[in-house]
């Protein structure tokens, strides 16, 4: 077998340049204040009060909330996110479809848009709706006081009704997921209010990373309208 090909530190080193240079302009009010502003024109409430949310690996997000409720913005990191307006329309529709096919609770998508059509031209976006939770079932199951630098552990306290009360509630999710079905393996694009179909290719970390952190020509993935009738073609086109 051969060993796995480790990721290109030269090219790791730029990502990171990249989206930390990019991720700085966010203390600058006078970024901050048009995208408060532009968050306010999709929607509105009492009290309003602009943040900060947090950074992730690919995106970083900020909040406006209000009396009884909450928007988020969500932009893709450039130097990190590889596929920005292609990433965002996938998401969209992605939730969209969730939302109209399943019971499961996603976020209601408020606005979306390209790079051109946002404050600052900062990138393509979601605006939607923020859904409250209390705890991730990470945590639920880690054991207390176990470091968040280190791996979780399974809290050996667990009684026997929370695993069978969280993993109900995951099999559930699961379960309305896996009645979705289509023809074709790739990416959703929502057709009309009620339809979607597939008709671009799927867009994975995968296909992130091997072009981010192997340098990969993008030339290289499948083109944008390729889909798949069976997972060995699928296979295949990424071998």
């Amino acid at each position: 077998m051969e060993p796995l090909t480790c990721y290109d530190n030269v090219a790791w080193e730029q990502s990171e340049y990249v989206s930390d240079n990019w991720l700085l302009q966010f203390l600058d009010i006078e970024v901050k204040r048009p995208i408060a502003l532009f968050m306010l024109m999709h929607d509105s409430g009492r009290d309003s009060e602009f943040t900060t949310l947090k950074k992730g690996s690919f995106n970083i997000v900020l909040r406006m909330e209000f009396t009884h409720s909450a928007t988020n913005i969500r932009f893709p990191q450039p130097g990190t996110a590889m596929f920005p307006e292609e990433k965002v329309e996938n998401e969209v529709a992605v939730k969209r479809f969730i939302s109209d096919q399943t019971s499961i609770p996603v976020p209601f998508i408020l606005h979306s848009g390209t790079r051109e059509e946002s404050p600052l031209k900062l990138g393509p976006f979601i605006m939607m709706s923020h859904i409250e939770y209390t705890t991730s079932m990470y945590d639920a199951l880690n054991t207390p006081g176990c470091p968040k630098e280190e791996w979780g552990v399974l809290d050996p306290n667990t009684d026997e009704d929370r695993f069978r009360l969280i993993y109900t509630q995951l099999a559930k999710t699961l379960l309305q997921l896996s009645k979705t079905a289509f023809p074709e393996i790739g990416s959703l694009t929502q057709v009309d209010d009620f339809s979607w179909e597939v008709n671009r290719r799927p867009l994975s970390m995968n296909m992130n990373e091997v072009v981010r952190l192997g340098t990969l020509p993008r030339s290289k993935l499948p083109l944008l309208d390729a889909t798949f009738e069976a997972t060995s073609l699928y296979i295949e086109a990424l071998a």
